[in-house]
């Protein structure tokens, strides 16, 4: 799918509209959302939401263009961005202005993205998701790459069993690499 910026830019801002009254949904949860609701809807779905390209970052994947979408919506007046000091580290923070329009959308992709904003906001904190976001295709791809939405399933490999180990050991010791 090609990437849909305005697609995108509603997406990020229905995020924001459900979870206005949160006050512990920042940046960081809004680009988990983003993320696990594209890389579920290729799984379940075949095809992703918006087509975004997902890089990695420090904390997990990041939407490519995340930043210039939420400058875009505030220069708009669909929402208001603010920082608040934590501990040692600054959290932003997002106020939708506008409800989104939701008409680009099928029901499928709203019950996964709705699906994504309740768990991430109400079972994790943001250090939590960031780790769940941390998969296997995130920890191997090197600092801002771009991630493949299957990427998501790479943490879903299951350790070999017992028939699988066997073949493994002897085509080892067969091409000398133990």
């Amino acid at each position: 799918m090609e990437y849909d910026r305005e697609k995108l830019k509603q997406l990020v801002l229905h995020v924001i509209w459900r979870t206005n009254e949160s006050r512990d949904f920042g940046a960081t949860k809004l680009n988990k959302v983003l993320w696990f609701a594209e890389a579920r809807a290729f799984e379940s779905l075949g095809k992703v939401i918006t087509g975004e390209s997902y890089v990695r970052q420090q904390f997990g994947p990041v939407p490519l263009h995340i930043v210039e979408i939420c400058n875009e919506l505030v220069r708009e007046g669909l929402i208001s961005a603010s920082d608040e000091p934590v501990q040692d580290h600054v959290v932003r923070h997002y106020q939708a202005l506008e409800p989104p329009d939701l008409l680009r959308f099928s029901r499928e992709e709203l019950h996964l993205v709705d699906y994504w904003i309740r768990h991430i906001d109400e079972d994790h904190t943001a250090g939590s998701i960031s780790e769940l976001s941390h998969s296997i295709g995130w920890r191997i791809a090197r600092m801002g790459e771009v991630l493949p939405p299957h990427a998501y399933l790479a943490g879903r490999i299951r350790p070999p069993d017992t028939d699988e180990m066997t073949w493994a050991r002897s085509e080892a010791e067969r091409l000398g690499i133990k």
